[in-house]
């Protein structure tokens, strides 16, 4: 029973949507006490017709006794049968002109369809997917609107005549009741109508408003062509379900199947239940059942056609879908904004979530269900046919040690579902090797020549995303991996209760006691697989998944960073890489290279990589790649407003951190009135018997010791601490990297600042460290600065940065982020924290030229803790920021 599409209502692009009435709320109940209302039915119908004549063991003798053979064809006509409604899309597609190929058509139709005939909420499924596959095709807005609104007429159109046929045959099997039986023929009476009203309407230009101007009403010769896919199409369906029930043991009559599919597909339908789950079985089986067939083995039937016609294509069309719809995720990005005005944008959530990275995740869980069935098959008795086979053909020590060693893979399987979930490429590779030998295993254990067949396919898609798997650590403490621990656990402690319970009910149970029969021996041997799995795999991950420990330059890596900062510039920050507090990374054959820091699973970069300019892009990429390849988050801490493109093209998101004031030093003079702060500074300097030194590195250790009494002066009097990664700390290393400027008072040093100096050929300069003592005047800071200013113009530097003033003109906009919308309420508000204002004022004295401070950061990740987690790395770690220590 398919479950197409419904039609939805679309206004032109651009025009208004209706405003909501006031029964929307109505009709939304109603939405809910529809599909309860007829599943209330069919269960009464159940218990009235059937009561307790269900055997569950019956049923599982019948699963159980499906042949594999005709199991695989009906698998693969279940797949030709929903791939077959694509034809629908491309007749339509072809009559829009839309110019695809038809192998786009089945594709995207096969994907929509499968996740629709499962997962359908009144056509948001199928439409949205197709919207998307469509638009992303270049397909024109209207065109792939009219394609999906026509679509959705189209595909009941053979269900349609399936009940006019069979309602003219009279093989349709309906109930007794009266009442029910009125009620089953006005529905199905109504779903006869649709075929000819379809004619009919569809000639109504009022009611095809929908379609695009420049293009007529569909013609009949489209329309025949529709209604006999169409039919074709739901035939298909009810010939894989006609299979199920014949490998199952019921031969059913194939024009009573019709009837009985037929009447229960439109009674499903108009259930709302997604997939007619519940109603379309109930039904099928009331009518089964009164003609004479066995209801163990029809629901088994109804259980093959489940997994046939509905799992096996929704597996099937995640896997597809999510390599459709995620290998360019900035091309999704783009998508999702250009539909954002248009009507039918809302029914693109749910399928761009679903999509989202499914295609490795759905390996991942398959592995998972891998390992759960290894358990499940060691925990059920074998087949008494297959252990006769088995004793004939292979010694006791095969089967034991088969048996032992599938129950071992099944749990490493379970818990190396995990790392196929992370990509991690030491994973895939064990996973491989043990869906391969458990395929083995499963055969030699007792002929379960269709658990090998599953786990063969899932080695196989596995196979097929090979490159995925770049990682070499993962992150061990995410709920991601509270949540597979939690399955883990679940399905270890199932087999577990269910092996102990055959253990404690076998009075003759001897652990040592082997036999091909001997299932009750076997799995108390199981249980110490299982155990000893668990020991193993754990132990795997304790020491397979640890990152590698990251490195701190030597002086030979500081003078190579030197080398590139001077030839291709540094940017803002490259001087503080001599603080040794910050990890490199080369890139583009050590020709480019990034300064970054460490904190929980995030690698924060000071800046842009320092390279060419025709490498930034690469070393942005591959920098990328190596956070990906340890589970770990590239985070560009203080990106610049010139460097912002190469960031958005290798797919980052912006948060604006505040601006940076920069001087240009050619403009710079203490005479006029722009200047008159710093040259009143520097008049009053001669009062207050102020000097003004530039020391060039080396610096002696009495000059060390010196400047120490006044940064540690300064810090007593802050009550602060050393902080670190882009901010500059004392250390003597670090400070003989560069030239100090210092202040005197009748020759006792009371302040000074190391100079940055700026590299490259448009360097900019700066300072870093500056710190004073108590009692030094007011004026002294001014007074540095102006000195340092004019040393650096003096030495040719073009302009002089005098750092960024946190949270300036960020989100002072209405349509601006919500993020920076709130981080302006700190900037506003948020003073008695930090003098947000006040800093901006001070540098604002200087008439900088304000540019733009950004952090760079992956699509999806939380701005909040990526800055709480960039607050405790400049702190020195969470310690010192929770504890101020």
């Amino acid at each position: 029973m398919r479950a197409p599409a419904h039609s939805h209502v679309m206004t032109e692009p651009g025009s208004t949507l209706p405003h909501r009435p006031a029964s929307s709320g109505a009709l939304a109940r109603l939405r809910w006490l529809v599909p309860l209302a007829f599943l209330a039915v069919t269960g009464w119908l159940l218990w009235h017709e059937i009561g307790t004549q269900f055997d569950l063991p019956e049923i599982q003798r019948t699963l159980l006794d499906v042949p594999t053979a005709p199991a695989l064809g009906i698998a693969l006509l279940a797949l030709f049968a929903v791939a077959f409604t694509g034809l629908v899309d491309g007749l339509i597609g072809h009559w829009l002109g839309l110019g695809l190929a038809w192998r786009d058509y089945l594709r995207l139709s096969f994907v929509a369809n499968a996740l629709a005939n499962t997962l359908n909420l009144s056509g948001a499924m199928g439409a949205g997917i197709r919207l998307m596959g469509l638009t992303s095709h270049k397909v024109h807005l209207p065109r792939a609107a009219a394609l999906i609104g026509m679509q959705a007429l189209s595909l009941p159109l053979g269900l349609s005549l399936l009940v006019v046929l069979t309602l003219m045959t009279h093989s349709l099997p309906l109930t007794a009741s009266t009442t029910e039986r009125t009620i089953a023929y006005l529905v199905l009476a109504a779903a006869a109508l649709y075929l000819p009203l379809y004619f009919v309407l569809t000639t109504q230009r009022k009611l095809m408003r929908w379609l695009p101007h420049d293009l007529g009403l569909p013609p009949l010769r489209l329309k025949i062509e529709l209604v006999a896919v169409s039919l074709l199409d739901w035939i298909l369906a009810a010939a894989v379900l006609w299979a199920c029930f014949y490998i199952s043991g019921a031969h059913v009559k194939p024009g009573l199947l019709l009837g009985a599919f037929a009447g229960a597909s439109v009674l499903g339908l108009v259930s709302q239940v997604p997939g007619g789950l519940g109603v379309f079985d109930g039904l099928i089986l009331i009518a089964l059942k009164d003609a004479g067939y066995d209801p163990p083995v029809i629901v088994s039937g109804l259980m093959l056609f489940r997994l046939a016609y509905y799992l096996l294509p929704l597996l099937a069309g995640l896997y597809l879908g999510s390599e459709m719809f995620t290998q360019n995720s900035q091309a999704l990005a783009r998508l999702r904004l250009r539909l954002s005005g248009h009507p039918l944008f809302g029914l693109l959530g749910l399928p761009a979530v679903l999509l989202a990275d499914l295609g490795t995740r759905l390996v991942a869980i398959l592995t998972f269900l891998a390992g759960a069935l290894l358990l499940a098959s060691a925990a059920t008795p074998s087949v008494i046919e297959h252990v006769n086979v088995v004793r004939q053909h292979l010694p006791i020590l095969f089967v034991e040690s088969a048996s032992w060693f599938s129950i071992l893979t099944g749990v490493l399987l379970l818990g190396l579902a995990r790392g196929i979930d992370g990509r991690l490429r030491v994973a895939y590779r064990l996973t491989m090797w043990l869906l391969l030998i458990s395929a083995g295993l499963a055969v030699t254990k007792g002929l379960h020549f269709g658990e090998a067949l599953f786990l063969i396919a899932v080695a196989l898609l596995l196979r097929t995303r090979k490159r995925v798997f770049m990682r070499r650590a993962m992150t061990l403490g995410a709920m991601t991996q509270a949540g597979w621990y939690a399955g883990l656990a679940v399905c270890v402690l199932v087999f577990f209760a269910v092996g102990a319970a055959q253990v404690l009910g076998d009075d003759s149970f001897d652990l040592f006691y082997f036999g091909f029969g001997e299932h009750t021996s076997r799995i108390g041997r199981g249980l110490v697989a299982a155990t000893f799995g668990l020991v193993v795999y754990f132990i795997w991950q304790f020491f397979a998944v640890r990152r590698p420990e990251l490195s701190l330059p030597n002086r030979g890596d500081l003078e190579q960073a030197r080398a590139i900062y001077r030839a291709h510039g540094g940017g803002e920050f490259a001087h503080l890489t001599f603080m040794r507090d910050k990890h490199l990374f080369w890139a583009a054959d050590h020709r480019a290279v990034v300064a970054y820091g460490s904190v929980r699973n995030r690698l924060v970069a000071l800046g842009s990589p320092c390279g060419p300019e025709s490498l930034i892009d690469q070393a942005i990429l591959e920098f990328r790649r190596h956070a990906d390849t340890q589970d770990r988050v590239p985070i560009f801490y203080e990106v610049l407003e010139p460097d912002l493109s190469h960031f958005h093209d290798a797919g980052f998101d912006l948060f604006k951190l505040g601006e940076l004031a920069i001087v240009k030093l050619d403009e710079f003079s203490l005479a006029g009135k722009r200047w008159e702060d710093l040259r009143q500074a520097v008049n009053r300097s001669v009062k207050e018997r102020l000097t003004f030194e530039m020391i060039a590195p080396p610096h002696d250790s009495t000059l060390i010791a010196e400047v120490r009494e006044v940064s540690d002066a300064w810090l007593a009097d802050k009550g602060s601490v050393e902080k670190g990664f882009s901010l500059g700390r004392f250390d003597g290393d670090y400070l003989d990297w560069s030239a100090l400027a210092l202040v005197r008072r009748a020759g006792c040093l009371i302040a000074f600042a190391n100079f940055v100096p700026g590299y490259g050929p448009n360097g900019t300069a700066s300072v870093d460290l500056m710190r004073h003592v108590s009692d030094a005047p007011r004026s002294t800071m001014d007074f540095l600065f102006a000195k340092v200013m004019l040393w650096a113009q003096a030495q040719g530097y073009p302009q002089f940065s005098l750092g960024m003033a946190p949270l300036s003109r960020v989100g002072d906009n209405p349509y601006a982020r919500i993020n920076e919308r709130l981080a302006s309420l700190a900037f506003r508000y948020g003073n008695n924290l930090y003098n947000y204002q006040g800093v901006r004022r001070y540098k604002d004295k200087f008439k900088p030229e304000w540019i733009g401070s950004y952090l760079a950061y992956p699509r999806g990740a939380w701005v909040p803790g990526l800055l709480i987690d960039i607050a405790a790395l400049v702190a020195g770690g969470y310690g010192r920021f929770l504890f101020k220590r």
